[in-house]
């Protein structure tokens, strides 16, 4: 299976997390998501929510032509499957009802078709698509994590308070590695995909898309080195 390797070095700190089980003063508000060997990763939701987004940008504000071909790619596929399966619901007598259900599924979606579709199409299973793995640590070093805190001021009767917040965030030049698999893209029958996605992911480069929470915080900003193999 074809896929796009990738390598990502945190350029400013890397916070994805959530909140802790239990809070405690003082201590760690905010935690970054390991793995099973308490290594940090880069989960593949997080990368793969950016990178739609990144996607969309350069369908509806870049206009990017390979977005838009891909787009029609992706309608007429869905065009060929609709009348497959006509053909099939036929032959097994389903129902009027079931055949106008199933229908209107394939014109919503050939209305809507764009290369966001990479990332899958609600209600439809099996389709070409872009598969994401968490991307985990390259090569392992004695620590991977910086502490980072900020205030919060509170009101309290007629007092105000400062309460501090504690980040344990993935601290800048930490390498991870991964990739994106291309589940059966071929059938797009289009040339391109891969170099559309790679120069997709690239854009992180140009430090605008950021990974994680915070970037206001100036969180998240990396640096990624992508192929084809």
């Amino acid at each position: 299976m074809k896929r796009l390797r990738i390598e990502i070095e945190t350029l400013s700190n890397l916070f994805i997390g959530g909140l802790p089980t239990t809070f405690e003063i003082g201590g760690i508000d905010q935690y970054t998501i390991e793995n099973f060997e308490g290594q940090p990763i880069i989960p593949a939701s997080s990368l793969k929510g950016v990178l739609r987004r990144i996607v969309r940008d350069m369908t509806e504000e870049e206009q990017d032509c390979k977005a838009i071909a891909i787009g029609q790619a992706y309608k007429k596929y869905l065009s060929l499957l609709q009348e497959k399966n006509r053909e099939q619901s036929l032959g097994l007598k389903i129902e009027t009802e079931r055949l106008d259900k199933m229908n209107c599924r394939f014109e919503e979606a050939k209305k809507n078709a764009s290369a966001e579709y990479l990332f899958g199409i609600q209600g439809f299973n099996q389709v070409p698509k872009l598969i994401f793995n968490d991307l985990k640590i390259k090569t392992p070093v004695p620590d991977w994590y910086s502490m980072d805190s900020k205030n919060s001021i509170e009101l309290k009767g007629d007092d105000v308070c400062s309460n501090p917040r504690f980040y344990k965030t993935v601290r800048p030049g930490i390498l991870f590695h991964g990739d994106i698999l291309f589940h059966d893209l071929e059938k797009l029958e289009i040339d391109g995909i891969g170099e559309f996605v790679e120069k997709a992911v690239l854009k992180f480069n140009e430090g605008i898309y950021r990974l994680g929470n915070s970037g206001s915080r100036g969180y998240g900003r990396v640096e990624v080195k992508a192929g084809c193999d």
